[in-house]
């Protein structure tokens, strides 16, 4: 069997940045105990799962906002996650006294800092993204009016009638799904301004499996709920044309779609820690 690594793997540099936060938190004994985090760190259940052995206390329900999960934390320190929050969060946890530790991706402040520039300037706002995404979530906050879309087909329920239009982007978003609603949006809108915020990290990765090598398979690894995850799966399943599947991890790789496969390429999510590819790497290449 043939497996190629589609690089670059391993943790992106947002990531990085906030499992150290986390981690140094952990260490530091004067930071105000407990320590919750807001929503998980990132998107992998393994990363969180480790962080909740050591004491750290995850507030996390699908059903529920960042602000109403900020209503079962009264004491300690609150981190906010790399995927960003609103201004009324923040606001919520000054008020309730709380010790704040921010572990928003930089990506992620930029976009709300530009969105917030271009408000004042008396822009209207449309910004793409994937519904329920916390990221997402963090960002609408900011103002009730940003027009938010997730397809091409909610660009013809815009009704914008200013000149002065910003356009921005989730940072996980398909660069390749981006490209499309960008420029119907510039048919729509002669005046807008697109600004692509796209991570380096993910375009980067999304380029690398939309040009893989041909195989039988592509694995692509990471946690079910991280947006840049699904992104390289349709890219390599939807645009590169390969078999593709998506596993969390070794424990759930569908060992019968391996039966006849000759070549494999696999590839992972900027949240998915290497150790895991590499027990699928190193199971991979124990069979005959």
């Amino acid at each position: 069997m043939i497996i190629r690594k589609i690089e670059p793997q391993g943790y992106c540099n947002g990531v990085i940045r906030a499992l150290n936060i986390v981690n140094e938190a952990i260490e530091n004994k004067s930071i105000k105990k407990p320590i919750y985090l807001l929503g998980q760190i990132i998107h992998n259940k393994h990363v969180v799962d480790e962080f909740i052995k050591r004491g750290v206390i995850v507030i996390d329900d699908k059903s529920k906002s960042r602000l109403e999960l900020l209503d079962e934390i009264d004491n300690g320190t609150v981190i906010f996650s790399a995927h960003g929050v609103s201004p009324k969060v923040y606001e919520k946890a000054k008020e309730k006294k709380l010790n704040i530790i921010d572990a928003t991706c930089g990506n992620v402040l930029v976009i709300h800092n530009k969105i917030k520039s271009f408000l004042k300037e008396g822009y209207d706002i449309i910004y793409i993204g994937t519904k329920n995404h916390p990221e997402v979530e963090g960002v609408l906050g900011i103002n009730n009016k940003i027009n938010f879309i997730s397809s091409l087909d909610e660009i013809n329920d815009l009704n914008i009638k200013n000149n002065k239009i910003y356009c921005t982007n989730q940072t996980t978003l398909s660069k390749f799904d981006c490209f499309e609603i960008c420029n119907k949006l510039k048919e729509k809108f002669e005046n807008i301004i697109i600004d692509d915020t796209i991570c380096n990290a993910t375009t980067i990765r999304q380029e690398a499996i939309k040009n893989q090598p041909k195989a039988d398979l592509c694995i692509v690894v990471g946690d079910l709920k991280s947006s840049n995850t699904k992104k390289l799966f349709n890219i390599s399943k939807e645009i590169a044309k390969i078999n593709t599947i998506l596993c969390e991890d070794l424990n759930h790789l569908d060992k019968n779609i391996l039966k006849d496969i000759k070549t494999i390429n696999i590839t992972s999510g900027a949240s998915t820690p290497s150790y895991i590819v590499d027990e699928i790497i190193n199971y991979l290449n124990k069979i005959d």
